[in-house]
């Protein structure tokens, strides 16, 4: 919302504070007017007493500080409307929202591509590591309240499991998983990931996959000790992989029903057998079955 201009810095007091700076000049109409816009702020909270000296001074340092930050935008390299609105809401919002507020004004006037190559040298202002950015980006498009820590905490993840041997899928998976997950919990996600690229499935696919391990982790996972709970556990999974590698729209239904008739032909003498297959998946199943490992 615009605030009315109805009360103005005087001009001298405005071009002292702007040649201390060390700025273009052709910045000078910017300053000077986030200094008027500042103190009819200030103004409009204490009507209908006019600003006085300490409304002055706050409106210079403010537009000193807007100006300084503009400019330093527009050096590394953006637009000047990423630098306006970037600057404008630093002060009052934080950095994590100066940017969100930056992208949104770029992407309104001028589309997806272009917010996002401002967004990218942002991200490279920061850290020019290129891990970093593309980190960086996946983190702020996906909603993390603070994608630049969390991006340092995903690199530094990173390039430890690269400095110990890890792949680059495994280490970016676990890395990715890490962030408020426990150890074994993103080993168990990382690996399978790897694994089910490794043969030949596609990264939705082998996500996929991997999330069906995770989604077991923690009220499934069998114990070493627990013959019944590790046999359930692989036939489900075998079940379900056969489920998305033959398109199959229900895996999850598909791999309950392929892991009861797996149990069964483990126990086929029990008075009460664990569980039996019946259902459409009968025949599949059945065929399955015989290649078993």
């Amino acid at each position: 919302m615009e605030i009315e201009q109805k009360w103005f810095l005087p001009e001298e007091l405005l071009r002292n504070a702007f040649e201390h700076l060390s700025i273009d000049e052709e910045l000078y109409s910017l300053f000077k007017a986030r200094a008027n816009r500042c103190v009819n702020e200030l103004a409009k909270q204490f009507e209908p007493e006019p600003p006085d000296k300490e409304d002055y001074d706050y409106s210079i340092e403010t537009a000193t500080t807007y100006i300084q930050e503009f400019a330093r935008q527009v050096h590394i390299g953006h637009s000047k409307l990423w630098s306006e609105k970037y600057s404008y809401y630093l002060e009052a919002n934080g950095e994590v929202y100066s940017v969100q507020d930056a992208f949104n004004a770029v992407m309104i006037k001028h589309g997806k591509d272009k917010a996002d190559q401002e967004l990218t040298l942002y991200a490279k202002s920061l850290n020019d590591d290129p891990v970093f950015v593309e980190s960086y980006i996946y983190f702020f498009h996906d909603g993390f309240e603070d994608p630049e820590k969390t991006a340092k905490e995903f690199v530094s993840q990173y390039n430890s499991l690269i400095k110990k041997g890890k792949s680059d899928i495994y280490a970016e998976q676990y890395a990715l998983q890490i962030l408020g997950n426990d150890p074994a919990y993103c080993e168990l996600y990382a690996s399978k990931f790897e694994e089910s690229i490794n043969k030949g499935r596609d990264k939705d696919k082998s996500r996929i996959i991997a999330n069906a391990y995770k989604n077991l982790y923690y009220d499934y996972w069998p114990k070493d000790d627990n013959y019944l709970g590790i046999e359930a556990h692989k036939g489900y999974m075998k079940g379900f992989e056969y489920a998305i590698d033959n398109g199959i729209g229900s895996p999850g239904t598909f791999a309950e029903d392929y892991m009861k008739a797996y149990l069964h032909s483990l126990f086929p003498d029990e008075e009460e057998p664990p569980c039996k297959s019946k259902g459409k998946y009968d025949d599949i199943i059945s065929k399955l079955l015989l290649n078993t490992d």
